[in-house]
């Protein structure tokens, strides 16, 4: 029995692993040298704590000094950017009554300058011709012989071009007590020695305050520049108090290099820490005092308590190490077998802590690539479900994902409005046909910040081919008017919106209320049908479904143009290009002048498609043209607006077509004249006529006439006078033939219609032309 309490006892006691180990060995030593360690702390804390406070006050001062010297460095360079820049130069010349679009542009300018630094609490730009003038971006005023004006004209004079000046306020009497007493100014030159007014700004009181302001509860920070204008980081604060007063005397005393020091006032120890820099040539004092016997005062009563709880600890240190040690490490060593197995392990807290770490940088890393992601991932699942790709999913499953999004929709109620852009063609100039989706993207960027200021929870997907889609949420509580009134509303700003920024039209098409995310998809095929019923009358009009029934019986039948059609073709046929676009200019403008539908006018462009397509491929012309038909009409069919069908009619169709025709017309033609050349050249002695040789190469006689004279720049007639001619001339000079042989041989059946006509070109007779050449 004994042996078996004995083995029970050892194994009980036995040591496993480094952390039982060390526990032990702690709770022993903890036991033993806890009073004289206690009492060494005491000692030491204090020291210590106070040069690591000095060690910290000297970090956080130089993060401070860090951070004002690169704002004030960035403030100067804005300053000399747009000091420099020739817009400010410009606005010097402004009439504050013609020139109003400029002075909005200038007040623009100013305010958007006020948001390129945290420091600028407000810029003002001062100009002293034509006559003294402040403009702000509330609005400006004119100096005239005011105080004001030797102030701000004193600010012409200075030699240099940028420097802090004290003694300037803000025009805006309500704003002066937000600024800090200095400003920073920047002369404007009209050229190198030339300054015609002065640019400046005003830091903002509080960021500086906020800037300077002490970590500490009794500690104080401040700014002193050039010894005489002092800004604290302490609120309300306009004049140094005794102890800042103090401090400064004691610094003046101190050697040139700024070395922390312990500063004694009123029996309280501060820890001074202080730094110089320049900016603008003058110079800067910061200063920061800490308290250290007030921020050390815990830690003493702390050290003293621990003297006391340390003789505790000895006593019941004893029955720690035995007893609690196996407790402490029970869940220590359940945790490493979880985690590392049956091995055996040097140090178990290295195993948890590299686990741990490990699992912390997989998790953090997980939870980033899912904030980047969430985004994307809600707007393809709005478009998946948008496009009917989640039909199979019940309502509570589309509930449960948009939850995982981040959105509940429990029990709310939908609205889609589709947003389709028009008149992308006006802005050939501007865009491409590339650049589409970034024009669609802009009309996004639009409608995500107007929505930035709505109350109502709205999605926006784009479609990249200039549309849009806006889901609209809404609650129980609202009524469909109420909803449908919010929708419009946003619906008109935003056409504003797109007409001023993207320089297009736009037509929307307004849903019915849509009860589930299930209905969703049914409800957006129906919207983005509506778009085709626009009525062509209107640059943007807003279509809602319920309203569409009596738009529809609103408009006019449009009875097909059956004979423009046939002038179109004959147009077409003749390769008459300048008709046929007019023709077809014609067919699809002047339906836009009455009360028209953009369905209508897209059947009509497709019948007249089809019967250019059949008459042409009938004739046999063109039929590779023909068979790129199916892509034609796919790409007629994402067209919006009469202008642009007409646009691609004429750039697609008329043209291709016509041009095509002209080539193989004209080749045709060409080998058709060079046959009857060669048929004059070699047979001119014969009775030869214009009706003779058309008959041959089947063409009517008007037709070849015009053919022969556009190819070789002769008439048919002149051109087989002056072959005729040029034999006779040979026979005349290198033979002895009979004048009247000369006339038959070459064609002439009558001598004398052979004289007449060889005088009338040569001037001269046959016989005359012999005997002359002959004497040569």
């Amino acid at each position: 029995m004994e042996k078996r309490w004995s083995k029970r006892l050892l194994r009980w006691l036995r040591i496993r692993g480094h952390y039982q180990k060390k526990l032990i060995v702690f709770l022993l030593i903890a036991s033993l040298p806890g009073i004289i360690f206690s009492s060494i702390l005491f000692v030491v804390t204090k020291s210590q704590i106070e040069r690591e406070l000095q060690s910290v006050h000297q970090n956080h001062m130089s993060n401070t000094i860090h951070t004002i010297k690169n704002q004030f460095s960035d403030l100067e360079m804005l300053m000399a950017n747009w000091a420099s820049n020739t817009n400010m130069q410009e606005f010097g010349n402004l009439d504050v009554v013609r020139d109003y679009v400029q002075i909005k542009d200038l007040y623009n300018t100013l305010s958007l300058m006020g948001g390129y630094n945290p420091l600028i609490g407000r810029v003002e730009l001062f100009f002293n011709e034509p006559s003294p003038t402040v403009y702000t971006e509330n609005g400006y005023k004119f100096l005239g012989d005011t105080p004001l004006l030797e102030t701000y004209t004193r600010l012409l004079v200075s030699k240099q071009r940028m420097f802090w000046d004290h003694d300037l306020t803000t025009i805006e009497e309500g704003y002066r007590g937000l600024y800090a007493p200095f400003a920073m100014v920047h002369t404007i030159n009209r050229n190198l020695f030339d300054p015609i007014g002065s640019l400046v700004v005003f830091l903002e009181r509080e960021k500086l305050e906020d800037m300077l302001l002490s970590p500490y509860e009794d500690g104080s920070v401040f700014l002193l520049q050039d010894r005489r204008y002092w800004l604290f980081g302490q609120k309300d604060q306009t004049e140094p108090n005794a102890l800042q007063n103090e401090i400064m005397k004691e610094i003046e005393r101190r050697s040139e290099l700024p070395e922390p020091f312990v500063f004694h006032y009123e029996n309280i120890k501060y820890t001074i820490t202080y730094d110089t820099f320049t900016r603008l040539g003058e110079v800067w004092h910061y200063v920061s005092a800490a308290p250290m016997t007030n921020i050390t005062a815990p830690v003493l009563f702390v050290s003293k308590l621990f003297i006391y709880l340390n003789v505790v600890i000895l006593v019941i240190a004893i029955f720690l190490t035995l007893v609690v040690s196996k407790k402490l490490y029970a869940p220590i060593e359940k945790l490493t077998r979880r985690i590392g197995g049956n091995q055996i392990l040097s140090n178990e807290f290295n195993l948890i802590e590299m686990h741990l770490n490990d699992l912390s940088a997989e998790s953090e890393h997980l939870q980033n690539r899912l904030k980047q992601h969430l985004p994307h991932l809600r707007e393809g699942f709005m478009l998946q479900l948008l496009q009917g790709n989640l039909y199979a999913y019940h309502e509570e499953e589309l509930q449960d994902r948009m939850r995982q999004f981040g959105s509940d929709h429990t029990g709310k109620r939908f609205i889609i409005a589709v947003v389709q852009l028009l008149g992308f063609n006006k802005l050939k100039d501007r865009f491409t046909e590339g650049d589409k989706g970034l024009v669609t993207f802009l009309a996004v960027n639009i409608a995500e910040e107007l929505l930035l200021s709505s109350e109502t929870e709205t999605d926006v997907l784009n479609f990249h081919d200039l549309s849009l889609g806006l889901l609209f949420s809404f609650s129980d509580d609202m009524t469909i008017h109420q909803m449908e009134q919010r929708v419009l509303e946003f619906c008109e700003e935003l056409i504003q919106y797109i007409n001023s920024i993207c320089k297009l039209n736009a037509s929307i098409g307004i849903s019915r209320v849509a009860d589930s995310l299930k209905s969703v998809h049914s409800v957006f095929e129906e919207t983005k049908i509506s778009l085709s019923f626009r009525n062509l009358q209107e640059d943007n009009p807003i279509i809602e479904i319920k309203k569409l029934d009596d738009q529809q019986n609103s408009q006019s039948y449009m009875e097909y143009p059956f004979e423009l059609e046939k002038e179109i073709i004959h147009a077409i046929r003749q390769r008459s290009q300048d008709d046929a676009v007019q023709l077809v200019q014609n067919f699809f403008l002047i339906p836009d002048k009455r009360n028209f539908s953009e369905a209508m006018i897209r059947q009509r462009a497709f019948r007249l498609l089809g019967a250019i397509f059949h008459n042409v491929l009938q004739s046999g012309m063109i039929e590779e043209f023909v068979t790129g038909g199916a892509n034609l009409y796919e790409n007629l069919y994402k067209l919006k607006d009469s202008e642009e069908i007409f646009l691609w009619f004429e750039q697609r169709v008329v043209v291709p077509i016509i041009e095509e025709l002209s080539q193989k017309q004209d080749h045709r033609l060409r080998v058709v004249v060079q046959k009857v050349v060669h048929r004059l050249e070699t047979q001119y002695m014969e009775d030869l006529s214009l009706e003779v040789c058309a008959g041959e190469v089947n063409l009517n006689s008007w037709f070849l006439s015009k053919v022969f004279k556009e190819v070789t720049g002769w008439n048919f007639i002149d051109y087989l006078t002056h072959i005729r001619l040029m034999k006779a001339k040979e026979l005349l000079i290198d033979t002895d033939t009979k004048i009247k042989d000369v006339a038959e041989y070459v064609g002439y059946n009558q001598h004398s219609y052979f004289n007449r006509i060889f005088k009338k070109e040569e001037g001269i007779t046959p016989s005359e032309f012999r005997e002359m050449n002959r004497k040569k």
